[in-house]
């Protein structure tokens, strides 16, 4: 017997169905939160009314829904395409800002010891997230099996572009279409077709971490949380259920979640805190009682054992007042800035002004027209208050408050800017599904004497007002314009002084270095004079690849040679420095000794002073110290890089006399 499909809400049991009378709606209504389908009979004289129209309408609603996003993600991607910098630079050289060497250094070290150091990135063998640079070796392996050889900056934003033009507009396509279940017809197409447009049009995320930083594998994890959070909401619907044939279903989106979780952990697991932000408002109305403790009780573990590993590892800090944390910390935007920043979802001129009109819309029809689903637009409210809320005590606000609110992205404005189109972008879905489908009554209501045809300008009206804020994000968006010109200005050679972090003199002197010491040879130096990109450039072994190298774990080092140096004694010296064993290239207890080298390669760069602990590399620039260790033959001087230029003076590369 042909039956008819009906879904079962789960808020309130209302009975929602398939109908055979189509009327203005295609006859197809839907709820979110639904978990199940019921199966009735239709009656004899609905039959053929059943099997000749309403499947393959269906069919064609949700065929033609899927193809619409599907030219959207096409399109987005298109779109990082052409954003992304143009100069040659930007492949054959490394970007130059205070976070990029760790990211080379981990794929160096992937592309020296394979998958077995994945777990152990970190220069002092500890964990660090591997899955983007796991990708980028995977890339650069797979180019030399073809012969291609692509290099390390090729490949690392050829997995950027991939990432951020296709893997995220995807999932924002998957998420977002859960909050356009009411409207159809073709306005519904389009908005099917812009959302992951959208989603690539702020400058906020992805572009932000590539300038930012860069923080590659926070804006790698990023990309991946909207599938996350599509699942948790079909879950949510799944543990909110009544049918007793759910079980299979259940179990494969627990399996699907649990997957997508650890997928992000293994990326970077900070990203967790912006799920639990993005995700805790559905949870709170959809879940029931006995699993809201459940995983409170959860969150509340986790975030005490973070808090103990915190403690563990930066100890002697007060952290039980909140207000001493992030003590140099200091606003970066006006409060006024800082909203602007959120309602124009990190949009400038008029592209951030039409953003704020728009999303000041999808939030009055999320509240007002919503009807039955009006919890879910609550929540997505909620959810975008938040972080906007966030966003602004990590940009403009002190305190304990703003502290606790903004601790677990690190107090700045960095992170928590591109959790903003997470919330706009579903928003402006959801607004626009509510005024699609309730818009006409409001204005029948509101203006009595309207008419069908006025009604039926609904959908020509929003799709225009979508549209053209499509067009004006992409094509009148100064900022993100900006922003591809200044990370393409991070990978070119300037600036000649010492001031700069990678300069065509200090390059020369690093690919001279390569070719003059061994193969495994440390080399000390100060890596915010610009040496660790010695590393970067052509894997050299340095002893500090990144500016931060920690001194926990097997990183004791690192501070026992910046001591021994700072002696000026030269047993103390040798004694220190020469068994030096780096994580990058560890000794095998049979191999002979290892070479040790010294560079001098002018001040620390201008860019790099933030760093708190700076002064502790300061002995590697005491003239007198070195001379007086040339003097004692502690040092042999193998290379005169001055040249007879002033702004290279004493530059140079020392031999230590490792017996």
């Amino acid at each position: 017997m042909i039956r008819r499909l009906t879904r079962l809400s789960s808020r309130g049991g209302q009975v929602l169905s398939i109908s055979p009378n189509f009327d203005n709606t295609y006859g197809v209504s839907d709820a979110i939160g639904s978990s199940e389908i019921l199966e009735q009979p239709l009656s004899s004289n609905q039959t053929d009314t059943a099997d000749e129209v309403q499947l393959p309408l269906i069919k064609r609603i949700k065929t033609s829904k899927w193809l619409a996003s599907f030219l959207g993600i096409c399109l987005a991607f298109l779109i990082v395409l052409i954003w992304f910098p143009k100069s040659q630079s930007m492949w054959t050289l490394p970007i130059q800002e205070i976070d990029a060497p760790s990211h080379y250094y981990f794929i160096r070290k992937l592309m020296r010891n394979g998958v077995s150091a994945a777990l152990t990135l970190n220069p002092n063998g500890s964990f660090y997230p591997p899955l983007f640079h796991l990708l980028v070796y995977a890339l650069i392996s797979i180019s030399s099996m073809f012969g291609s050889g692509l290099n390390i900056f090729a490949s690392l934003n050829i997995v950027w572009i991939v990432a951020s033009g296709l893997i995220f507009p995807a999932g924002m396509a998957l998420w977002c279409s859960y909050f356009l279940q009411k409207s159809r017809g073709w306005g519904k197409e389009v908005i099917s077709f812009l959302v992951p447009v959208l989603s690539v049009s702020s400058a906020a995320f992805p572009f932000w971490l590539l300038r930012a930083g860069p923080l590659i594998a926070y804006g790698f994890a990023s990309c991946i949380l909207p599938f996350l959070l599509y699942g948790s909401l079909r879950l949510m619907d799944l543990l909110t259920g009544v049918d007793p044939g759910r079980s299979r279903a259940l179990v494969r989106w627990i399996l699907i979640v649990l997957a997508l979780f650890l997928m992000i952990c293994f990326a970077q697991p900070r990203v967790a805190f912006t799920y639990l932000v993005l995700v805790g408002f559905f949870a709170l109305i959809k879940l029931p009682r006995k699993f809201l403790l459940s995983i409170l009780a959860l969150v509340l573990a986790a975030g005490g054992l973070f808090g103990a590993y915190v403690m563990y590892r930066d100890p002697g800090k007060n952290y039980f007042h909140p207000s001493t944390w992030f003590h140099t910390f200091q606003p970066t935007r006006s409060l006024s800035g800082a909203l602007g920043i959120v309602i124009g979802d990190g949009m400038s001129g008029l592209a951030g002004v039409s953003m704020g009109l728009m999303v000041c819309l999808a939030l009055f029809s999320s509240l007002f027209l919503s009807e039955e689903r009006k919890w879910l637009g609550a929540a997505l409210v909620l959810t975008f208050l938040l972080v906007g809320l966030i966003f602004v005590c990590s940009a403009s606000l002190t305190g304990s408050i703003a502290n606790l609110l903004t601790a677990a992205w690190y107090r700045g404005e960095t992170r928590t800017v591109s959790m903003i189109p997470f919330a706009v972008v579903p928003l402006l879905a959801f607004g626009t599904d509510c005024l699609l489908v309730n818009g006409p009554d409001l204005l029948r209501r509101t203006i009595p004497s309207v008419d069908c045809a006025a009604e039926g300008l609904m959908p020509w009206v929003l799709s225009s007002l979508m549209v053209i804020l499509v067009l004006l994000a992409n094509f009148s968006n100064p900022i993100r314009i900006e922003m591809a010109g200044q990370i393409a200005d991070t990978t070119r050679l300037f600036s000649t002084t010492q001031g700069a972090q990678l300069t065509t003199q200090k390059k020369q002197v690093l690919d001279d270095l390569a070719t003059r010491i061994e193969p495994d040879a440390v080399v000390i130096s100060d890596p915010m004079n610009g040496s660790m990109y010695g590393m970067t450039l052509n894997g050299t072994n340095m002893l500090y690849p990144v500016y931060n190298p920690m001194h926990t774990k097997h990183g004791a080092i690192f501070g026992q040679v910046e001591e021994a140096f700072a002696s000026g004694d030269r047993n103390i010296l040798l004694d220190r420095a020469c068994p030096v064993q780096t994580n990058y290239a560890p000794e095998s207890p049979r191999s002979a000794p290892t070479s040790v080298y010294f560079l001098a390669m002018g001040d620390q760069s201008d860019s790099l002073l933030m760093f708190t602990y700076k002064d502790q590399y300061l002995p590697f620039h005491d003239q007198s110290i070195i001379d007086r260790y040339v003097n004692q033959g502690a040092l042999k001087l193998i290379r005169d890089y001055s040249d007879g230029d002033s702004a290279k003076t004493n530059w140079a590369l020392y031999r230590l006399a490792c017996r």
